[in-house]
């Protein structure tokens, strides 16, 4: 609900301090270039998504939790805010947690999601 309303602060506080997000190796054919570490870093990422993109969608489809880890499998429907045009991939995030908190965010999207993160801020 928080990332589906751009609650960024909110989404700040499912996240431990030193959380880390989008490994090397994350983007697949648009690779991300560093890791996100921290919660400012996180903060101005996603400050960065909701200027590009809006979220108009974003479905769960299954997940499966063992112990501190989690993965989910989700369907996501993004919008350019400058033109206007909509996108929408399937992807696997997986999670791991930390007295009940988020501290590491991978996300693995279909290779339809070229589109979307090619132009992912930087």
């Amino acid at each position: 609900m928080r990332q589906a309303t751009d609650d960024i602060e909110g989404m700040l506080e499912l996240v431990a301090a030193d959380i880390v997000c989008f490994s090397n190796t994350t983007w697949r054919h648009a690779r991300y270039p560093r890791q996100i570490v921290g919660k400012e870093a996180l903060r101005e990422a996603l400050r960065q998504r909701h200027i590009k993109y809006e979220l108009l969608e974003t479905i769960v489809h299954r997940t499966l939790i063992d112990g501190d880890q989690a993965s989910a499998h989700r369907t996501t429907t993004m919008r350019e805010r400058g033109g206007g045009v909509s996108y929408t991939f399937d992807s696997v995030d997986f999670l791991r947690f930390r007295d009940g908190l988020i501290t590491e965010l991978t996300v693995l999207p279909d290779g339809s999601a070229y589109d979307v993160v090619v132009h992912f801020p930087h």
